[in-house]
């Protein structure tokens, strides 16, 4: 993986550890329950789990020839991505909701989003950064 490619995970990861801290700040003034602290981390885990792999994905699909292979590799892993998701929602709604905020797990998973949108404002952050040295 070139060093571009580890910065850019390095920079979406973290606006999606920056979009849940804001939302669990903002969840221990309006709604502070247990559950909802722990479907937020619940969501945020899920998200990065998410990223890694659609970056692991694209990685490995950049260094292959055939496109149909690409296009099957793309295709299967986000089927399996989103079914695990949602098994992964089911599980917590029928049996851990007392736990889990189900509701704030898919918040979390929102993350994946904000940190997408997060990420170019990050990264000039860290270029100035590098620059100033």
């Amino acid at each position: 993986m070139e060093k571009a490619t580890k910065n850019l995970i390095v920079e979406v990861s973290a606006g999606i550890v920056i979009f849940t801290a804001v939302l669990l700040l903002g969840s221990f003034f309006l709604y502070p329950r247990v559950s909802v602290f722990a479907g937020l981390l619940l969501g945020m885990v899920l998200a990065l789990a998410m990223f890694l792999s659609m970056a692991l994905v694209l990685d490995r699909s950049m260094k292959s020839q055939d496109p149909r292979t690409v296009q099957k590799r793309g295709i299967v892993s986000a089927a399996v991505r989103y079914l695990l998701l949602i098994a992964i929602l089911v599980i917590v709604i029928n049996w851990f909701s007392d736990r889990f905020n189900p509701v704030a797990v898919v918040i979390g998973v929102l993350g994946l989003k904000a940190g997408a949108f997060l990420q170019p404002v990050i990264h000039r952050i860290a270029s100035r950064k590098d620059n100033n040295r």
